[in-house]
Formats: C-alpha cells, sequence, structure tokens
C-alpha cells in the first residue's frame, strides 16, 4: 500500500476526525528516509470502524505507529526475564526474594506478605 497521509498530518484531536479517516493509508511515524527506517511494520496502516469507535469514545488520540511499531513500544516497558536478588523494603522487615525489579530501579519493592499488608 502507498500512504496516503503521514502520522504528523493527523488531526491531534479525535474530535477533529471523521469517519473519512477509514479510507486513508496512513505512514508510521517511525518511517525514515534514507536508510534509516525505525518502522519495524510495513510502514503504513488503515484504521477500522471499531477502532476508530473506541478511539472516539475513550476520547483518545489516533495512533500515529503502526499496530507492529505499538507493540515493540509495549514489549519495551516490560521488565527483562531476569531475577534479582532485593531484600524487602518496608522498615523492619529483612525478607529477601527474588524480583525482576532491578536494584537500579526507583520502585518500592516489599516482600508479599509485607505488600499484602500494605495494599490488602
Amino acid at each position: 500500500y502507498k500512504p496516503t497521509i503521514k502520522a504528523s498530518n493527523l488531526p491531534d484531536n479525535i474530535k477533529d476526525v471523521d469517519n473519512s479517516i477509514l479510507k486513508e493509508v496512513i505512514e508510521c511515524e517511525n518511517v525514515r528516509p534514507l536508510g534509516s527506517n525505525k518502522c519495524t511494520g510495513s510502514g503504513v496502516f488503515r484504521l477500522i470502524p471499531t477502532e476508530l469507535k473506541f478511539y472516539k469514545k475513550m476520547n483518545l488520540p489516533l495512533p500515529r505507529l503502526c499496530p507492529d511499531c505499538r507493540h515493540r513500544e509495549r514489549i519495551k516497558q516490560r521488565n527483562p526475564l531476569k531475577l534479582w536478588k532485593r531484600k524487602c523494603m518496608k522498615k523492619g522487615c529483612h525478607n529477601e526474594f527474588q524480583t525482576t525489579y532491578s536494584p537500579d530501579r526507583k520502585e518500592i519493592v516489599y516482600c508479599e506478605k509485607c505488600y499484602n499488608k500494605e495494599v490488602g
């Protein structure tokens, strides 16, 4: 497919979007010229009616990335498949356990017992 609109030309507000967008072939924002392409998909995508209805209902802006690039961005937010030995950060607790949260991260990490007391 050849793009009919660049992601940068999409309206920022979903209220400015009508059903004509369903006929457009949108170029992924990650498509770059001259071999520096960051797009992991086909480079273009289309919206389907149920998708547009969802964005309007939830008052969300239109996506600027193709589905493959959006998926890649979600995967990057996940913790790595590695376990670190950590100590419970609850004052007075000396439990040690394994977690996917690296010691370099800023999140507060409790053992299961302290976590359940705190949020349960």
